[in-house]
C-alpha cells in the first residue's frame, strides 16, 4: 500500500545538475538599427546585423564597402550613432545586400559544378 504524505526532499543531497535552477532572459532593447550609420574609430559604418549576448550586451555587425576589411563584428558600447542620411544608409545597405546576392550566386554555381564533376567521374 502507497501512503501519500507530503515529503520534502533535502535539495543539497542531489547533484547540482538535477537541481532546478532559474534562468536568466535578457530581452534586448538595440541601441542600433539595422541599416543605420554609426561611427566607430573615427569612420561611418552601416549595421548589417545585430545580436545579444547572453549577459545583455549586444554586438553588432558592419560594413564599409571600399576599406581593407569591410567586415566587422563590434560590442555596442563601442559605437555611436553618425549624423542620419536616410538615403545615404539605404545605399549602402543595398550595397551589402547586393554582395551577398552576388556571393549566394557564386556558391550555388561553384555547386552545381562540383556536382556535375561528381557525376561525370562516376
Amino acid at each position: 500500500m502507497n501512503m501519500h504524505i507530503p515529503f520534502a526532499a533535502d535539495r543539497t543531497l542531489l547533484p547540482r545538475a538535477l537541481i532546478k535552477r532559474p534562468r536568466r532572459t535578457y530581452t534586448a532593447a538595440y541601441t542600433f538599427n539595422i541599416s543605420q550609420l554609426v561611427i566607430f574609430a573615427g569612420t561611418t559604418w552601416t549595421v548589417v546585423d545585430r545580436h545579444p549576448t547572453t549577459n545583455g550586451l549586444q554586438i553588432y555587425s558592419l560594413f564599409r564597402p571600399g576599406d581593407i576589411r569591410p567586415f566587422r563584428v563590434v560590442l555596442g558600447r563601442a559605437l555611436a550613432a553618425a549624423p542620419s542620411d536616410p538615403a545615404e544608409a539605404d545605399r549602402l545597405y543595398k550595397v551589402y545586400l547586393a554582395g551577398l546576392r552576388k556571393q549566394r550566386r557564386e556558391e550555388r554555381i561553384r555547386s552545381l559544378l562540383v556536382r556535375q564533376r561528381g557525376s561525370a567521374g562516376a
